[in-house]
């Protein structure tokens, strides 16, 4: 992207909705609407007593859980250092590097309840490779899903729409009992990002 690009993105962004709304709120950012608009419409957090929140950084997701329900025990990760919310685990972390799962065992105390996943790579302006680089990201989700949620628990995870998809949500629907597919409001327009949400995990015994 370059210098003037990236200038007029950050103009364009302060004058959205979101943006404005999150900075009268005090949230850490946009991101914290779609994650209420996902549970608006989906429920997912619902019961919830142990949340892993992947990409966790800067906390937007995690200050919302918070605010939903103060006894849900969460742990979040991110490569980027996240600025500490009390009662809130923090693991830094890749979740593209294999260590990560062992890093997760030492932390998380049980299967969770609910996986999130509302990550994304730095942008090359290359659309082939940032849409390769975010389902390898897709990925990893997946794969840590397989390893940490609980049979009946619920996972969200961004992905960019495109070819691919049709072929995610046949795959994910042999995992979970329902899959949906939802773009929130609070997602730009422009951007590729829709969040696949699957509720009840098929989780083997």
């Amino acid at each position: 992207m370059s210098s003037k690009m990236g200038k007029d993105w950050i103009k364009k962004h302060k004058k959205e909705k979101f943006y404005k709304q999150a900075q009268e709120e005090g949230m850490r950012s946009r991101a914290a609407y779609k994650l209420r608009q996902i549970q608006k419409k989906f429920q997912i957090l619902n019961n919830a007593n142990q949340i892993l929140d992947l990409c966790c950084a800067p906390g937007s997701w995690v200050e919302e859980i918070k605010q939903q329900s103060n006894e849900i025990s969460i742990v979040g990760v991110d490569i980027v250092k996240m600025s500490p919310i009390e009662g809130v685990i923090f693991v830094q972390g890749d979740i593209r590097d294999e260590s990560i799962i062992n890093k997760l065992e030492k932390n998380l105390v049980k299967d969770v309840d609910v996986i999130l996943g509302d990550c994304a790579p730095k942008f090359t302006g290359s659309k082939e490779t940032d849409y390769a680089r975010q389902n390898f990201l897709v990925e990893r989700v997946l794969l840590i899903t397989s390893h940490f949620l609980k049979k009946r628990g619920h996972l969200v995870c961004k992905l960019f729409d495109g070819d691919h998809t049709k072929k995610l949500r046949e795959q994910l629907s042999q995992k979970f009992e329902k899959i949906h597919l939802f773009k929130p409001e609070a997602s730009r327009k422009t951007s590729p990002e829709v969040y696949i949400v699957g509720k009840y995990y098929k989780k083997a015994s």
